[in-house]
C-alpha cells in the first residue's frame, strides 16, 4: 500500500527531511540513491564518504538552518572516523546530539548491534534489503516531529 505524497504547502507543519547517507562504498552508495528514488522519498539526499566528512556536513547544515529536519543513514564499517566513532561524537555535541540515526550495515555482531543502541540509534538494518529500509526510512520521515538541531531547544 502506497502512502499519499506529503502536502508541503503548510511549511510550518511539515518540512522535506534531508536524508544524509554516511557510506563509503560508491556502490552501497548509489544502490541507497536508487533505492530512494525507487520507493519516491521525498527528501534531499546528501551523501557523505565518512563520518568526519558527515560532521563537517551536519555542523554546516545547522549553522545554515537551525530548524532542519535530518534522518541519518550511517554504515558502521568505514576508514577515517567509522560508524561507533560517529555516533559517539555526535552524541557529545550539543547541536547534534538530538540527531535521529539508523545504521544500515552488513555487520551483524552482536557487539556493533550493542553498541549502537547504547548510542540511541533510532534502528538497525542489514544492508541486504533496502527497499524495506526505504520503506521504513519513507512512511517515519513523512510522520516524524524532528528534533530541533542546533543550539536552541526551544
Amino acid at each position: 500500500m502506497k502512502s499519499a505524497p506529503v502536502d508541503s504547502s503548510n511549511q510550518d507543519d511539515v518540512k522535506r527531511p534531508t536524508f544524509l547517507l554516511i557510506e563509503d562504498d560508491a556502490v552501497d552508495a548509489e544502490a541507497f540513491r536508487r533505492a530512494v528514488k525507487r520507493n519516491q522519498v521525498d527528501c534531499e539526499l546528501v551523501h557523505a564518504s565518512d563520518g568526519g566528512e558527515a560532521l563537517e556536513k551536519l555542523r554546516n547544515m545547522v549553522d545554515e538552518n537551525d530548524d532542519i529536519g535530518v534522518l541519518a543513514f550511517l554504515d558502521l564499517n568505514m576508514p577515517g572516523l567509522n560508524g561507533h566513532e560517529f555516533l559517539a561524537e555526535v552524541r557529545r555535541d550539543e547541536s547534534l546530539k538530538r540527531l535521529a540515526v539508523f545504521v544500515v550495515t552488513t555487520s551483524r555482531h552482536k557487539r556493533d548491534i550493542a553498541l549502537a543502541y547504547d548510542k540511541n540509534v533510532a534502528g538497525y538494518f542489514e544492508k541486504d534489503d533496502l527497499a524495506s529500509v526505504l520503506e521504513i526510512a519513507r512512511q517515519f520521515a513523512g510522520r516524524l516531529v524532528f528534533p530541533t538541531l542546533g543550539r536552541k531547544s526551544d
